[in-house]
């Protein structure tokens, strides 16, 4: 009890004071340069034994970008809650062994950062890893109600501490045959950094009486609880004021998190004709908006269905796709949650279809969850490599994240015809 009591008041003390807060807090027990598989793999087994009784690990990645291009991850930085550090070089790596792929796709070991998903995007896109489990520091500030969201800002907040954050180690050479000091000092503080603010947002959450009495691991379980709703959730940058807007990091996302969908995607209201027949599936806006342009009225609750007020041609229509109700599920992994729309055909492909082709794209979209969607991304980069070798076409721009150029109307037949192959061959 009055070691619980000490404890408390200088935790307390050490967030006051930056120097001391500095010291005690921000001096990793071990750093460890991961350089081989071999070394990979025992650092993996030490994880994997720390995390056994807290299950928590700080996370972020470093790479190297010349000329506007990104290069895959260089560096992973992974820390434990007890100042274990291990960067490992991933540009040294030819493959990526199996037990600290586990512990990444852990879902019941959190991992926790500022950006922490595009930090996953990236690893998924470059090294085909999935990372789950994580958990992005601001949802926490903000439940907190802490302003800071820069995890440099976080640190000098409740760790009264300063990070090294010159642009010259930021951006120095992380594929570099040996690393130095600096930059090991830095990497290593990324992530144990991460660990220890979220300690500090955990204790604001806990009350005074259930700190003092309560374990470490029912402390870890109390907040695992409020804090699960945040789990593997990409962060909404959104205006905290009427000046400031939070931007993600530089050559990250290929495309905005505004488009993902936390819950259904589908609504699955139901459309008739003026003679009570089936039309097509619609959403409640779609249903909301007939109804009150007078153009239909409801007739069901329970699915929601309007009926047209005036007779509607349905003669071109070829199938049924368009009345079967749609499951709001991942088609790859079952997911029920964090949807993104992916279509077969890709955009830069489709504008050069036969307008007859273009009326049925929803024929060609798949629901597919935020992590389903990055993994095929990743596959599509691949695929879209092959289509350019084999019709001997160079791109324009290699950066992944910018859109392929456009192929002649000549060549057009046969390329598509050569992608959707790919495509389905990695479905």
């Amino acid at each position: 009890m009055f070691f619980s009591v000490f404890k408390l008041i200088m935790i307390k003390i050490i967030t006051r004071v930056p120097l001391l807060g500095s010291y005690m807090k921000l001096r990793a027990r071990q750093i460890d340069i991961v350089d081989t598989i071999e070394q990979c793999e025992q650092i993996a087994v030490k994880f994997e034994k720390s995390t056994t009784y807290l299950p928590i690990l700080g996370l972020d990645c470093e790479w190297v970008t010349q000329n506007g291009i990104r290069h895959p991850v260089a560096l992973l930085q992974i820390s434990d809650n007890n100042g274990m550090c291990s960067l490992i070089r991933l540009s040294k790596f030819k493959t990526i062994p199996s037990s600290l792929s586990d512990i990444l796709s852990n879902s019941n070991i959190i991992k926790v950062g500022v950006a922490i998903m595009d930090d996953a995007h990236l690893l998924m896109s470059d090294y085909n890893i999935n990372v789950s489990g994580c958990i992005d520091l601001r949802y926490l500030a903000q439940e907190c109600c802490v302003e800071e969201r820069s995890l440099a800002a976080l640190a000098y907040k409740l760790l009264g501490c300063t990070l090294d954050k010159d642009w010259q180690v930021r951006a120095s050479d992380w594929e570099a045959e040996e690393l130095n000091d600096r930059q090991t000092e830095y990497a290593a503080l990324d992530a144990y950094v991460a660990v220890k603010i979220f300690e500090q947002l955990r204790n604001k959450k806990i009350s005074w009486w259930n700190w003092l009495f309560l374990s470490d691991k029912q402390k870890w379980d109390m907040v695992t609880n409020i804090y699960s709703n945040y789990k593997d959730l990409p962060y909404q940058n959104v205006r905290s004021n009427g000046n400031t807007k939070f931007k993600p990091k530089s050559n990250v996302r290929s495309y905005s998190t505004s488009t993902i969908k936390s819950t259904k995607v589908y609504d699955n209201c139901l459309m008739e004709n003026v003679d009570g027949t089936v039309m097509s599936t619609c959403s409640h806006k779609k249903v909301d908006w007939y109804i009150s342009q007078g153009l239909a009225k409801l007739v069901n609750d329970d699915p929601k269905t309007i009926r047209l007020n005036f007779p509607a041609d349905l003669k071109n229509r070829k199938d049924d796709f368009s009345v079967l109700p749609r499951e709001n599920i991942c088609t790859v992994c079952g997911r029920s949650e964090h949807f993104r729309k992916k279509s077969i055909i890709p955009k830069e492909f489709v504008r050069h279809m036969p307008t007859e082709y273009k009326s049925h794209i929803p024929h060609d979209t798949l629901l597919l969850c935020y992590w389903c969607h990055i993994k095929s991304n990743a596959f599509d980069f691949i695929i879209r490599k092959k289509i350019f070798n084999i019709c001997q076409i160079e791109e324009q721009n290699p950066n992944e994240n910018q859109k392929v150029i456009l192929l002649s109307q000549k060549l057009f037949s046969n390329t598509l015809n050569i992608f959707i192959y790919f495509r389905f061959q990695h479905m």
